[in-house]
Parts: structure tokens; sequence; C-alpha cells
């Protein structure tokens, strides 16, 4: 069968993050480089030279965006703030393991979090937190939770994500739905792809209804929406064998198994790049997906597909559970302070500047993201935008929640992705598999947390 690059790419990445700890462990720590290889500013200025402030951001699809906007931070304060946008991953874990690292790193998600405080890679932030320069009454309650571990904060959201149905309207039409009515549930969701699937006289899918990890995996949606998650909420018990689990990876099942696996995949495999216009969902080839809220923005479909005729609409509950409307799980970016940073303070007070409401509401606008802060979700910008606004909702939905943080993130998500995998794709049982991760992985979770 063909793999998927996207689930290999994450495999491997946990597998680096994991291997990369290890070494830094076993080895002395090395001088790092900047991502483009030159080597890196100090972040903290000696005897007369310009202070210097160092970001290290792994995402951005406009880096000069990014860098005027910490020039205004640079300006009002004399110093000099560097944005290296994006950072690869190898280069991160390099640095948080070396002696010159970021004084800021921000990231595209929280899951590493707990693996780097585990390892004194990453401050505690609760310090910091009760100087006051941050308000931590204004931040959304769903993206602050994504930062909280072991009862300290180690990082706080900058802005978030969230996640929504995507459907393609001039499909629903040509398969005799109404293209203004979405899926009310998760089985009318599998009954609608069913009819928007189309398989010509040679047994090829020409058109396919839904692929649950397109265009990547959404397991963590999927189990909440199901009513749980693979932690207990105090993150000490894995709960992998739980029935929101294998219920979510059954579900997914059915639009790999009930149609032919091999031709779900090589159909799939011939869709374009991400932030290309032959992405699968762009090109008509694929009728609804699960996206985020930065796909009506000017970066992606505006750019890409701005005669797409689509809507938006949060994933439905199961037809079981309506209480369940409106689930969704919010992750997004986060910033940090590395351990080995020279000057915290001055980290911490650009940090601080960072979360102020004006500057979520700058960065966020910019970027089509979600702000993290309340003051921030004000700003009538956020609401010019129809299909954002079901995302701003969302986020403020009493059924939003953030994943659970633990010391072994990285090697549960390693494990969940290839459990995945076989359940999708060789139509595999996942409770054996889930069982075997769970006996796996508990006394590994135990040892982590000094049980």
């Amino acid at each position: 069968m063909v793999l998927r690059i996207r689930w290999m790419r994450r495999m491997w990445w946990m597998v680096f993050l994991v291997f990369g700890l290890v070494l830094a462990a076993c080895t002395p720590p090395a001088p790092t480089s900047a991502p483009g290889g030159e080597s890196a500013a100090p972040a903290q200025a000696t005897g007369g030279e310009e202070k210097v402030l160092r970001v290290w951001i792994t995402w951005g699809d406009n880096p000069a965006q990014l860098q005027s906007l910490f020039n205004q931070y640079g300006e009002a304060n004399n110093v000099r703030v560097e944005v290296n946008s994006p950072v690869e991953d190898d280069k991160v874990i390099a640095a948080l393991s070396g002696t010159e690292p970021p004084d800021v790193l921000v990231t595209g998600g929280p899951d590493s979090v707990g693996t780097w405080a585990r390892e004194n890679l990453v401050t505690p932030l609760d310090d910091f937190l009760e100087g006051g320069e941050v308000d931590l009454a204004d931040i959304f309650e769903a993206p602050l939770s994504q930062c909280l571990y072991q009862g300290k904060y180690y990082c706080l959201p900058w802005g978030t994500d969230t996640y929504a149905l995507f459907w393609n309207k001039d499909l629903f039409e040509e398969a005799g739905l109404d293209p203004e009515q979405p899926p009310q549930t998760l089985e009318e969701l599998a009954e609608f792809a069913r009819k928007l699937t189309k398989v010509d006289d040679n047994g090829q899918i020409t058109q396919v209804g839904f692929i649950p990890d397109f265009s990547w995996s959404h397991l963590g949606l999927y189990t909440v929406m199901m009513g749980g998650y693979w932690y207990s909420e105090d993150g000490t018990q894995l709960q992998l064998t739980s029935e929101p689990v294998i219920n979510a990876l059954k579900w997914e099942q059915q639009f790999y198994c009930d149609y032919n696996v091999d031709e779900v995949l090589r159909f799939s495999s011939s869709f374009g790049g991400y932030a290309s216009p032959d992405n699968g969902f762009y090109a008509g080839k694929i009728a609804m997906q699960v996206e985020g809220e930065w796909q009506p923005g000017p970066n992606f479909i505006q750019k890409y597909k701005p005669e797409l005729y689509y809507g938006v609409a949060p994933l439905p509950p199961p037809a079981a559970h309506p209480e369940r409307a409106g689930t969704n799980l919010v992750s997004g970016t986060v910033a940090m302070i590395p351990s080995g940073v020279k000057d915290k303070e001055a980290a911490w007070k650009l940090m601080a500047w960072m979360m102020s409401p004006e500057i979520v509401a700058e960065e966020m606008v910019a970027n089509f993201n979600l702000p993290s802060s309340k003051k921030a979700a004000e700003d009538p910008r956020f609401r010019e935008n129809e299909k954002f606004v079901v995302f701003l909702e969302l986020m403020g939905n009493p059924n939003a929640r953030a994943p659970i943080l633990t010391p072994i993130n990285a090697e549960v998500e390693t494990e969940l992705g290839q459990i995945e995998e076989q359940v999708l794709h060789t139509c595999a049982d996942p409770e054996p598999l889930l069982q075997a991760a769970q006996e796996k992985l508990q006394p590994l979770l135990d040892k982590a947390l000094g049980n």
C-alpha cells in the first residue's frame, strides 16, 4: 500500500525528538547555528554592543510581516529583535539542548512542551506571571489550559487554532444534496460521503466524499467528539483502550475500509500540495474536509482558489449525543522561554509584549488565526469574514477543550500515529493495538511522573 507522506514525516519527527533528547543528555552541548546556517547572534549584549533578542518561530507564511511586527518592540525598547521563521524542527531540538537557544521560542502547538518540561529544556513561567504583566484572565480558557503541565505554566498561547468541517457546495449540488445544509451528525457525514464519492467503470475513484486524516490526523478531535481523550484529566493515566478512542478510530476506519483501501490511498496520493491550487479540496477532488481557521484567509483559499463555492460549519456530533454539538479541540501556537536563555527577564519582557491584546490582534488578523486574548477577540476585524466567525465561536464554546500535556506526549503521539495508520490502511482491529500500547506506555508515564 501507498504510505502517507504526512504520517511518515510526523512519525520521524517524533522519533527524532526522543532520540535528540536522549543524545542531548549524553553529550556536552554544542554551539548552535541560526536557521540559515550562520552563527547565531548572542542573546545578551556585552560591553557597548547592541542588545539583541532572538525569536524563533517554527511556522511563518510571511516572515517579513513577522519581522516587521517585532521591529515595533525593538524600536520602542532600544533593542534589536531578530526573527527567524520558519525554523526547522531539528534546529529547535539542537538549540534547546545547546548553549545559545533563542530568547523566545514559538511553536505551532504544545505537543512537545510536556516532554521539554520533563527534560528541563523550557522555563516555568509562574514566577514571571506573578508580576502581572500578562493578564491570565484575558486569555481564553481552552488555549491557556494547553500550556499547563503538572500545575505550572511552561508556555503561553499566542493565538490559537481549532478545526471545523468544510464542504464544497458545487459538489453537494451535483450529488443532489442541499448545498446550504452540511451534515448534522457524524453518521450523516458518512452517508453524505458515500453519495459524494464517484467511481468510474474501471473501479477507480474520481472524487471522494471525505478522508478523515486529510491533510493530517484529526484523531484528537474525533476522540473528544466521542466523549473522552486518551489521558485522564489529571494526566496521570493513559486511557488508550477507552470507548472514545476505540470509537473514534472505528469511525475513521469506515472511510477507507468500506471502500477499496488501496484505491483511496492511490487517489489521495494524486492530490497536489497543501498550499497550492492543486490541493485536493481546492481542486474538487475531495468534497468535505476537516480544516483550520486559516483556510478562508488570504494565504490559502483566497490566494489559491478564490472562486471556490464552499461552506464551513462545526464538525457535527454523534446522533446519540446532540449535547456534544460544538465540541472542538483548541490547540495552536504557543510561546516559551528556553531554559538556557541568559537574560530571562529580557525574554519575559518581550514575551509579555507579545501577549498584549493589541499585538495578539495585529498578528492574528494578519495570519487569519484565532486570538487567544478575549480583548483582542473584540476587534471588529475578526468578524469581517463570516466563515472565520464559525471558528471564533467554536473557540468560546463551552464544549471547547485543549489537549492534555504529559511528559510522554512524543511517545504517545508516535504510537497513536502508527496505530491509526494500521487501522485505516490495513483495516486492523484497533482494540488489541491500543491494549498493547496501553501496556507499553503506562509504565513509561508512571516513571516520568515519579510514580
